[in-house]
């Protein structure tokens, strides 16, 4: 079953007059709603009876959600009551007619609208938890419990139910919505501890995409109901709550009939981006102002084995929510959805550049290490990168040997020489000198300024830099080298240290000698340039970053781009050639066939 996306996804899809016409058009009325709920039903045989069944069920269902949105009104305890067996109604007419599409139909609507007030009145009322869904009388609760299928969690894993749906954000163009049977919800799962892969690599909020399916015992012989007032006249049906994965779901079986299941990719995207930050500017003027702006690799799901991480790394100015609108685009493709999975690189782009890079690059070794110990996980041992604008630098910073040029682009004495606590040198050594992450094999450049940017060096650039907090610790070691070792740092590097801007100079050194170092063989890299204008002298250019910038030496692709530098990753264009080298990723390192 497709996915479809809508811009605006309308939570109310099918309103209920809309329903009680094709009930009226299905020979119904809730006006006898009354009459038939005091029939005890016999399972129907013959076609006709079976209609009939389900007719009488989906009239009830109409009745019972209209008593049950009066009673949320008043904030009645057994609204959510009122909702379930609107909900049970409608999943017996589907049970009972399952060969007529009309009451397939109508029923998966009237079920739909059901369970949504249902597990919303349940969330308001604190009813609806991880351990379950809870009706009945407040004296006698029933506990309706809550089963999993296909979602890469336990259920103890689980701090919320979240039924409701999450704000639209610029940030995400489009949605992906897939009509059908049940309620697509988020769940939101709760921090690991500290020190573990899931403390230290998950996001302050982790949401993953479900769909909720109430699932209830063959129809026959129900009691009825004779009001919603006072004790109810019979005990909730037995049902289980199922939490399902849409993405390796497709459709729900109730008796003969199989309806597809509903799902909305997008929800919990949204989800974590209502979490975050409006934008990274925050990161950037003011790096060092708490631990939300401490550089940090995140993983957008929780890690499936058999799957290749592909990390992406923001820009200058922004942080990981840039990469939402590609990362909503890819998850809707089945090929990402089954051979890949999306990791994000949060830091302060206001910090130092090279420290930031050394986290990065400590965190995908420790998370390989970690999660592959003996190294039998190919998808682990072929990493792919993604970088955006000053995110590409990071990238290429993962895949290269430093030897001496970084420090020699700063210093004037070799780095033994110079004089140094030994704690000091423990902690940026590792900046300076490294060696290529070997797990990582594909690396792709996105408006990335290989050899800086003009605007950088021109005023907007230098008061944007002087803006830019340096970092206290690291400017405390700086200021103790230069008083140790007078005449040993460059004149440049000897006043202050870089900020980020002063690095994208286009005559910056440290990016000169970035520039010079080259990936090793087994790195792939891809080139994406934004052109969406021309400079005075005719050169193509996005904006910030000029098309000869923008390209990288040894690439064995290159796409133009007609955006501007902060939209080029958000064009369907770049999106679609992401996802072509995915699917060249998968067929060159052997992990799919082309007749796969």
């Amino acid at each position: 079953m497709g996915i479809m996306h809508t811009p605006v996804l309308d939570r109310f899809r099918h309103q209920r007059s809309c329903l009680c016409i094709t009930v009226v058009m299905l020979s119904l009325s809730c006006a006898l709603a009354a009459d038939s709920a005091r029939i005890v039903r016999e399972p129907a045989q013959s076609q006709k009876e079976r209609c009939a069944a389900a007719e009488r069920y989906l009239s009830d269902s109409c009745e019972y959600w209209q008593a049950a949105n009066r009673m949320r009104k008043s904030c009645s305890h057994l609204t959510v009551e009122a909702y379930y067996a609107a909900a049970e109604a409608a999943w017996n007419a589907v049970w009972s007619a399952p060969e007529s599409p009309a009451v397939v139909e109508t029923a998966t609507n009237a079920y739909d609208d059901a369970l949504l007030g249902l597990l919303q009145t349940a969330r308001e009322q604190g009813r609806l938890r991880p351990d379950g869904l809870w009706v009945g009388s407040p004296y006698r609760p029933i506990r309706i419990p809550i089963v999993l299928k296909g979602v890469p969690v336990a259920g103890c894993e689980i701090e919320s139910i979240e039924p409701f749906q999450p704000p639209e954000d610029k940030r995400l163009t489009r949605r992906y919505y897939r009509p059908g049977f049940g309620l697509p919800v988020t769940i939101r799962i709760k921090p690991g501890q500290e020190g573990t892969i899931q403390g230290d690599f998950d996001p302050p909020r982790l949401s993953l995409v479900v769909t909720a399916v109430l699932r209830f015992r063959v129809p026959g012989n129900e009691k009825p109901i004779e009001k919603f007032v006072g004790p109810l006249a019979r005990e909730p049906a037995p049902a289980l709550l199922d939490l399902v994965d849409p993405l390796s779901v497709s459709s729900v079986h109730i008796g003969d009939a199989h309806p597809p299941l509903a799902a909305d990719l997008s929800m919990p995207m949204l989800d974590m981006l209502e979490g975050m930050p409006k934008s990274g500017l925050e990161g950037f003027i003011m790096p060092f102002e708490g631990g939300v702006t401490e550089p940090r690799l995140e993983f957008l799901q929780p890690h499936v084995k058999g799957r290749i991480p592909v990390v992406f790394i923001h820009g200058l100015a922004s942080d990981e929510g840039t990469w939402f609108d590609m990362i909503n685009d890819l998850r809707a493709c089945p090929f990402f959805q089954r051979y890949y999975e999306p990791w994000v690189y949060h830091y302060p782009t206001g910090a130092s550049f090279l420290p930031a890079a050394a986290v990065l690059r400590q965190s995908l070794r420790r998370i390989v290490r970690e999660l592959d110990p003996d190294g039998e996980e190919k998808q682990l041992q072929n990493l792919v990168l993604v970088g955006h604008s000053m995110g590409g630098l990071h990238a290429k910073l993962q895949v290269v040997a430093s030897g001496d040029h970084l420090w020699n682009a700063m210093a004037r004495v070799p780095f033994d020489t110079v004089r140094m606590p030994s704690s000091i040198r423990a902690k940026i050594e590792p900046s300076l000198f490294f060696k290529p992450v070997t797990n990582v094999t594909r690396v792709v450049f996105i408006a990335t300024p290989h050899q800086g940017s003009s605007l950088a060096s021109l005023a907007l650039g230098k008061i944007a830099s002087l803006t830019v907090e340096r970092p206290p610790e690291l400017t405390a070691i700086h200021d103790q080298l230069v008083a140790e070792n007078p005449g040993a740092l460059r004149p440049e590097f000897e006043e202050a240290l870089p900020t980020t801007i002063q690095l994208l100079a286009p005559k910056s050194p440290l990016l000169e000698a970035l520039y010079g170092l080259r990936p090793p063989c087994w790195v792939t890299i891809h080139n994406v340039i934004g052109v969406a204008h021309h400079t005075l002298r005719g050169e193509r250019t996005d904006c910030i970053v000029s098309e000869s910038s923008a390209r990288h030496p040894g690439a064995i692709s290159e796409l133009d781009v007609k955006a501007t530098h902060t939209g080029v990753h958000h064009k369907l264009t770049t999106i679609a050639e992401i996802e072509r080298i995915l699917q060249l990723h998968l067929i060159e390192t052997g992990l799919r066939t082309t007749g796969r």
